[in-house]
């Protein structure tokens, strides 16, 4: 019996923690959510332009024109400004 009080008083212990962090911080939770949904949008961002660039280097090693590579780039510029801005919110 003595091991049931001891298990009971554990499970109890963690929901008086969680409630006591919950009232007290509600406002830091909240900012740190924001915080991990942008830089979650900025890392998802980044590595989609990492394949792009990995892409035009294999074109470009295969022999493709430079200027071809340039051009297709340059439509990317909105998703490099995309990764500027985000990170500047972080």
């Amino acid at each position: 019996m003595g091991g049931r009080r001891v298990m009971k008083g554990m499970a109890a212990e963690p929901t008086t923690r969680w409630r006591t962090i919950e009232e007290l911080d509600i406002d830091l939770l909240g900012s740190l959510e924001d915080r991990d949904k942008r830089l979650y949008a900025l890392l998802s961002k980044t590595a989609r332009y990492r394949n792009i660039l990995r892409g035009k280097i294999k074109r470009l090693r295969a022999g493709s024109a430079p200027e071809e590579v340039r051009a297709l780039l340059i439509q990317w510029d909105p998703i490099i400004r995309e990764i500027k801005r985000l990170a500047q919110d972080l």
